[in-house]
Formats: structure tokens, C-alpha cells, sequence
């Protein structure tokens, strides 16, 4: 006797099976493959400044490297929170991005109000560079030190304003940190970022500020601006020339240094977060952008992971200590 062909149940069940297995796999695959889509990178900050110089240099490689577009979206304001906020929101897929700085992550969580949580909704990737801002003085300015400076500011208290890249940031905090050692009556103009307080300075609008050497220095060159100091310990070595803030008389511990870093949201896969280091670090370490960035007293980390981790657990609380000391708030 012929016997019936058996039920379609068990190849039905080969097929279950193989889409449960493709399932499980897919997260891994997608991981290994990454990235499999444009990627964007948001900079908190309006274009031109360092950040944005360092976040453009750092994406155009990834793009040669992997093939798929990465794409800089600046999102300025709020000093910085506005475009932090976002990427702590994001999905937690590696797609998008966040370049940043220590203003935003650890300094304006003890300045006032912000939405997210700058050790709970970021996976450190790499720190990127370190450098010391300026202080840049309008030619018009007739100071030729910080010492010089401190004195004119004090023969007309409150006459004088500085600018800087927005409330809250390293910049703001440099200036902070001069006017309550140096005790001076001074006004604090914030803008959406370097470039349009470069602008300002420029223009006379504002008589002075601290600025990232990187973005800095062409203007130094170009003679549009005085240069009388660093906020880093010790002079740069990009202008030996030039003193350091802390060697004026009352100002010695003065110290308000600058880093980058890369980061993703919370949450995002080991694999991806490795794979983003190891490209950063591999890009930063290039010849090429050695020569664009170290002239220009940028110090090219490129830590890990867990040692960016460390040091943004270390400087939130080292900053926190200096924003009490000195009663910065934030209006």
C-alpha cells in the first residue's frame, strides 16, 4: 500500500526555526557590518570653531574607510545642550554620533538645568585632543599682557565685556575664572558657538576672550587680534612667546584647558563602540593630521574607552569643586 506523503509540519518547522536563528543573528551581523547606512555626527556647536574643524577632519576619513557617508550636523545653542541632548535620546545603534567637549559633559551639569545625564546616557568612545584656549584682546585694547589687561579692567570696572562660545562653556569658565581671581567687574556676551564670537571680537563688539588655540591661531597669524596668553599650567609649545595666564601676578594655578571627545548613546554595543575607537584613533594618529593639528599646540590623544570614561568621571568632579569655590552660576 502507497503511503500518503507525511504533513507539511516538519518542513514548516525547518522554516521557523531558520527565521528564529536569523533573528537571533541579526543584532551580531549587524554589528559586524556596521556601518551599513549613512552615519550622522552632530557637533553642539555653530560651524568654524575646533570642534567642528577636528569633527569634519575626523569624518571625512571615516568616510573614505568604511564607504558610507558621515555627515557633521551642527546643532548649536544652549551651550552645547541643545545637540548633546539629542544624541542622549538617539538610538543606541552607532548612527549617530556625538563630538563634543568637556564644557558641555562636564562642566554645565553643575551650571544649571540640563535633560540628560552626561555619565548615564553617553558610551565613551575616545578622547580625542587636548589644548589650552588663548586669550585673544581687540586691537584696540591697548593691554600688552594679562597683567596690563587686569589693570585696564579694573581703572573702568564694568565697562569691559568678553565673549565666549556660549553659557557654560570651557571658554565662559576661563573668563569666569579670571574675573573672580583677578576680582574684576566685568561683562560675560555668550554666542552660539566660536565662529560668531570670533565675529564679534573681530568687529569690536566684544574686547576679549578665550579661545581654542586651534581655532585661534589663523587669526593670530594673520595679525587681526593680540595674543597675550594660555590657560594651559605652562606656555604652549606652538607659541613659546606667549605666557601663560597663571605666570600673572595673582592668577598662579590659573588652568582652564580644552578636550574633544567622540561619543555614543548609552547602551551602544561593545562591538560598535571598539570598531569607532579603533577607526578614531587610527585617524588621529595619521601623519597628516598630526601636521594639521599639533603645530597648533593640540595635544592627539586617543585613549580608550574605559580610560575617557575615568577621565570624564574625574574632571566632573574636579569641576565641580571649582564652580563652588568660585560661585559661577549661570543666570
Amino acid at each position: 500500500m502507497k503511503l500518503d506523503p507525511a504533513p507539511s509540519v516538519f518542513p514548516a518547522a525547518l522554516l521557523y526555526a531558520a527565521f528564529t536563528c536569523a533573528c537571533m543573528l541579526n543584532p551580531a551581523q549587524a554589528q559586524t557590518n556596521y556601518p551599513s547606512r549613512p552615519i550622522r555626527m552632530i557637533v553642539p556647536f555653530a560651524p568654524g570653531g575646533g570642534t567642528d574643524i577636528m569633527a569634519r577632519t575626523i569624518a571625512v576619513r571615516y568616510t573614505e574607510t568604511w564607504g558610507q557617508p558621515v555627515v557633521v550636523d551642527n546643532r548649536a545653542g544652549g551651550g552645547g545642550n541643545i545637540g548633546t541632548d539629542i544624541v542622549a535620546k538617539a538610538p543606541a545603534d552607532g548612527y549617530t554620533l556625538l563630538f563634543n567637549t568637556n564644557a558641555t559633559i562636564v562642566i554645565n551639569p553643575h551650571l544649571g538645568k540640563i535633560s540628560f545625564d552626561p555619565q548615564r546616557d553617553f558610551a565613551p568612545v575616545t578622547q580625542a585632543a587636548v589644548l589650552p584656549f588663548t586669550l585673544l584682546l581687540h586691537p584696540s585694547v591697548p593691554a600688552k599682557s594679562v597683567a596690563e589687561l587686569v589693570t585696564l579692567i579694573k581703572a573702568k570696572p564694568g565697562e569691559f565685556n568678553y565673549g565666549s562660545s556660549g553659557n557654560g562653556g570651557g571658554a565662559h569658565l576661563a573668563g569666569e575664572s579670571l574675573r573672580t581671581m583677578a576680582k574684576l567687574d566685568m561683562t560675560h556676551i555668550p554666542y552660539k558657538g566660536a565662529s560668531p564670537a570670533l565675529v564679534a571680537l573681530l568687529s569690536g563688539e566684544v574686547k576679549f576672550m578665550f579661545v581654542s588655540i586651534l581655532a585661534a591661531t589663523p587669526l593670530i597669524e594673520s595679525g587681526k587680534v593680540r595674543v597675550i596668553g594660555v590657560s594651559s599650567k605652562k606656555r604652549s609649545p606652538s607659541l613659546p612667546n606667549v605666557p601663560a595666564v597663571a605666570e600673572s601676578p595673582g592668577l598662579a594655578g590659573f588652568e582652564s584647558d580644552l578636550w574633544y571627545g567622540m561619543l555614543a548613546p548609552a547602551k551602544t554595543s561593545s562591538a560598535i563602540v571598539d570598531k569607532l575607537y579603533q577607526e578614531t584613533r587610527r585617524i588621529l594618529f595619521l601623519p597628516e593630521v598630526r601636521n594639521r593639528f599639533e603645530p597648533s599646540g593640540t595635544n592627539i590623544v586617543g585613549n580608550t574607552p574605559d580610560e575617557f570614561s575615568k577621565i570624564i568621571k574625574d574632571d566632573f568632579a574636579r569641576w565641580a569643586g571649582v564652580i563652588k569655590a568660585a560661585n559661577i552660576k549661570i543666570d
